[in-house]
């Protein structure tokens, strides 16, 4: 289960979807998008791919410390937690 405060819940999930954002610090964008809560790290690749026509690896949110890179479970951990103090953290992709 995701864990989503009542405080936080515009960022709750709506029809299975929720939506996560990255950060590209290489051309200091965000961007959005929905994706079902049980995104797969290879289908958000696949995805972010088909969207910006580039490779992306996802290391840690921008306000995460160390950066660290994601696999699969760590992954689904890091969405599970991306809300914090009321904000939909991003992901960064390099």
């Amino acid at each position: 289960p995701l864990s989503i405060s009542l405080k936080d819940s515009r960022w709750a999930p709506k029809n299975g979807m929720i939506i996560i954002k990255v950060f590209i610090p290489s051309t200091d964008d965000i961007w959005a998008a929905y994706f079902p809560t049980n995104v797969t790290l290879s289908a958000f690749r696949c995805r972010w791919l088909s969207k910006l026509n580039v490779h992306l690896r996802f290391s840690g949110s921008a306000m995460d410390t160390p950066e660290y890179y994601f696999n699969n479970d760590e992954f689904q951990y890091w969405i599970r937690h991306r809300v914090r103090h009321g904000r939909n953290l991003p992901i960064v992709g390099h």
